[in-house]
């Protein structure tokens, strides 16, 4: 019997033994407005980022993971330390 795989969508390069959330993604309420647009982004990110490192690894599966956590880390420092823009009044 074949088991089931899911399919990932081509721009998503992590590969598909990595749960398609992240464990943060599934406690934090849903977004709305530019908010969900700013989390989409920070997931592309953290997307590409995760496949870089895999990618340093030389492209050996088993570590998606930790791929994906430390890619977190990395764009949110990246987030924070951003410079923010100033609101017009």
């Amino acid at each position: 019997m074949k088991s089931a795989q899911t399919t990932m969508p081509p721009s998503s390069k992590v590969s598909a033994g990595m749960a398609d959330q992240s464990v943060a993604e599934k406690h934090e309420p849903a977004q709305t407005g530019s908010s969900q647009g700013d989390a989409e982004k920070r997931e592309a990110m953290i997307r590409i980022a995760a496949y870089t490192f895999y990618e340093r690894r030389g492209l050996v599966s088993g570590r998606e993971l930790e791929d994906w956590l430390q890619a977190e880390l990395e764009i949110d420092r990246q987030l924070v330390d951003a410079p923010k823009p100033t609101e017009a009044k």
